[in-house]
């Protein structure tokens, strides 16, 4: 529970960094193999002379086990894992010595608020000592990743900031969106989106070049036994391009989950997959494209790709009869359909003082009649969790992985005893049977009964009111929508939503009774729709009726469209 909350705010802060956290067990076994090296054998290569621990590796690739396990379950095969993990590290390392050829500093202020706010974020200091602690970290190495992640997501930053596009470039990017990514919005409202949209693919661009140059000078040696056959090799060489067992891996892990673990189909998929690339890039070198030899292979072949697709879609010379036959064949898909802007808020109904003293009282009166011995009926009778199908089993937990205060009765708990009182959590209320304890490793058996507390009638009558009450001053602007959330903590989400008649609402998901509710609703009257145990506030400040499309109107949108099936029906020769 806690150690899912505290997972979370470590994360990853650009898309080529993955966080070196995993769960304690993990970490533990990590240990138990580190303790069996002398203290000179702990690290496991020399980057440019530097120490790189295992201890960075093994947490690496304990991260990418946890995250592909979740696709693969016990299909994964952690061989490609560890050469992934592997070359992560090296890309880390060597990320962090270009932040400090561009002088990039991280001020200690930045690091301690980080600190501070996953800290308080766990609201227990000594069970935050506890977590890390189980993960290998002391609070000074903790520290360290944090400044290393700010480091790199400055290092990123900053190159992206030094991107100057020119007005060629602006045109171009602009002409080959315009009419998807842009909406047909001319250049000059979408200017600064298409100036960012470039800043981020150049930047990123800029930033493999140089760490492809970091990694063909890097020197790599002292490598431990048991990573060598990790290193970076050749594993298909055709036609000039080189795939290394770092691209052939990322590739098989995709593989593997859409074969459903079948390694052999798997392998097949992927050397396709390669043969195609490679096609697509000759045929794109045979028109004159080029592409920097300095970009990382799969950054390369994504390039070849576009420009190719883009070269054939500049070669095609639609007639306007071409274009008529496209629109009637496909004029569904222009037709505008009834769609709607508003402003929602999401309330959420909890639970009044009323409604968790009721469950205080049943957890109490089960307390009174369950022992050791009819525990589990009793689970199976009145628990509200999702282990209630198996007695209320929990199985075998360690200190971080519960919330507080169920951790500390469960393990202050006598062994073979039900904790003597109804234990209160932000679940409801829970009697723990301490099953058993390892004091060695520091873990607990225990099984539960959760009795959650029911919303009554009364506090959904009560939160209606509140509501309703609510409603009148927005809509007779008293108070703006925007504000209402403030001082409030039943308000999940507030912000403007486009709703389509599909009953999807951009950033809440489908939602079809709430869409047809607020598409009927008139423009501008503030009103409200409970579904379960949420109530909705909503003002309709934009509506759009349905309008069949004339070609006139959508013209080119309709040529681009066409221009792109046709230029995808051309790709395929060369897939």
């Amino acid at each position: 529970m806690a150690i899912r909350k505290f997972r979370k705010h470590i994360k990853p802060f650009i898309w080529f960094i993955t966080v070196l956290f995993i769960l304690s067990s993990g970490m533990l076994a990590y240990m138990n193999v580190r303790s069996s090296y002398d203290r000179s054998n702990v690290y496991a290569f020399k980057l440019d002379g530097e120490k790189v621990s295992k201890m960075e590796v093994e947490r690496t690739k304990n991260n990418l086990v946890q995250g592909y396990s979740r696709f693969l379950g016990d299909k994964l095969d952690k061989k490609l894992i560890e050469v992934l993990a592997f070359d992560e590290v090296i890309n880390r390392n060597l990320t962090l010595e270009i932040a400090d050829e561009l002088n990039i500093k991280v001020p200690n202020k930045e690091v301690n608020a980080q600190y501070d706010s996953i800290e308080k974020s766990i609201g227990n200091k000594e069970q935050f000592k506890r977590m890390l602690a189980a993960q290998g970290y002391t609070k000074k190495t903790f520290k360290q990743d944090i400044k290393n992640n700010i480091l790199i997501e400055k290092t990123f930053q900053k190159i992206k900031e030094g991107v100057v596009p020119t007005d060629e470039e602006i045109q171009r990017e602009y002409e080959n969106g315009v009419a998807t990514l842009y909406d047909g919005k001319s250049l000059d409202e979408v200017r600064d989106q298409v100036i960012n949209n470039l800043k981020e693919q150049k930047g990123m661009e800029e930033y493999l070049v140089l760490l492809k140059k970091s990694k063909d000078k890097v020197k790599i040696d002292s490598v431990s036994p048991e990573y060598e056959e990790l290193l970076a090799k050749v594993e298909i060489d055709k036609d000039g391009f080189k795939v290394t067992n770092i691209d052939f891996a990322k590739k098989m892990l995709n593989a593997l989950y859409v074969t459903n673990g079948d390694k052999e189909k798997a392998d097949l998929q992927v050397r396709e997959y390669y043969d195609n690339q490679i096609k697509i890039a000759k045929e794109a070198m045979k028109r004159g494209i080029v592409v920097p030899e300095d970009l990382p292979l799969e950054y390369r072949f994504e390039i070849f790709q576009r420009e190719l697709f883009n070269n054939i879609k500049s070669t095609i010379k639609p007639t306007d009869e071409e274009l008529k036959e496209y629109f009637n064949n496909n004029n569904l898909k222009y037709d505008i359909f009834p769609s709607a802007q508003a402003e929602i808020a999401k309330v959420q109904i909890e639970p009044s003082a009323e409604d968790k003293e009721i469950a205080k009282k049943q957890a109490e009166d089960i307390l009174k009649e369950a022992t050791p011995e009819n525990f589990k009926e009793k689970a199976k009778e009145y628990s509200t969790g999702p282990s209630a199908g198996n007695g209320g089993e929990l199985g075998w937990f360690s200190k971080g992985d519960m919330v507080e205060p169920f951790q500390k009765a469960a393990f202050e708990g006598e062994v073979g005893k039900i904790y003597p009182t109804p234990v209160e959590t932000v679940f409801g209320y829970h009697l723990i049977l301490v099953e058993d304890k390892n004091e060695k490793e520091d873990k607990v058996k225990a099984s539960h009964i959760l009795i959650s507390p029911k919303i009554s009638k009364k506090t959904v009558e009560d939160k209606e009111k509140d509501i309703e009450n609510l409603r009148e001053k927005i809509q007779n602007k008293e108070i703006e929508f925007k504000n209402i959330s403030k001082d409030r903590t039943d308000i999940v989400q507030n912000n403007s939503f486009r709703i389509n008649n599909a009953g999807y609402i951009s950033g809440l998901g489908y939602n079809e009774e709430l869409a047809k509710t607020i598409l009927d609703a008139p423009l501008n009257k503030v009103e409200s729709l409970k579904i379960d145990n949420e109530i909705y506030i909503f003002n309709k400040t934009e509506d759009v009726k349905y309008k069949k499309a004339k070609y006139e109107d959508v013209k080119d949108r309709v040529k681009e469209d066409y221009l792109n099936s046709k230029a995808q029906e051309e790709m395929k020769k060369y897939m």
